[in-house]
């Protein structure tokens, strides 16, 4: 039988603020609290939803081709995550796809990382603005992806979008 892990699953972490609390002897102890809108402030009210949107995650690479996105909007997805290179990069092809379905269909494209730590800035090496992309913030791709399942339950305004990862 093998022992159990010595530190946390990655699962339940998080790595760039560091632990909420912890449980001693039972006990809850809170170090910090969430900084964002959590549980009861949430504006997003999920009792009537018997389905989320499609928000696929696409793993950005070298020489990235942009047929995995095309394919994803072909069959439905009406949001992309990019779990992209460093602060959220992929191949310029990439780029130019995503930015003409977002303008063209009303794709809602977030930009994430698939690195274990960072944040993705906001109009830093891609012109997010421009593009209509919403930057991630301190969101891996799998929490991206919820927050965008959400934000197009109400809306698929870039604008509007970015300001929700911003709150949460």
């Amino acid at each position: 039988m093998r022992p159990p892990p010595a530190s946390p699953s990655p699962t339940m972490t998080s790595p760039d603020r560091g632990p909420a609390g912890l449980v001693n002897t039972g006990k809850v102890v809170w170090l910090d609290m969430p900084a964002g809108k959590h549980t009861a402030q949430s504006e997003f009210d999920i009792m009537n939803v018997t389905a989320l949107p499609r928000v696929d995650i696409i793993y950005a690479h070298a020489n990235m081709s942009p047929d995995l996105i095309e394919a994803a909007i072909n069959n439905g997805a009406k949001g992309i995550v990019v779990a992209g290179v460093g602060d959220g990069n992929m191949t310029k092809d990439a780029v130019a796809v995503l930015a003409k379905a977002v303008k063209e269909k009303g794709i809602l494209v977030v930009r994430s990382t698939r690195l274990a730590t960072g944040f993705v800035l906001r109009n830093s090496e891609v012109n997010d603005d421009e593009m209509g992309f919403v930057a991630s913030g301190e969101f891996n791709p799998g929490k991206s992806r919820v927050l965008a399942q959400l934000a197009l339950l109400k809306t698929n305004d870039p604008k509007t979008v970015q300001t929700m990862f911003y709150a949460y």
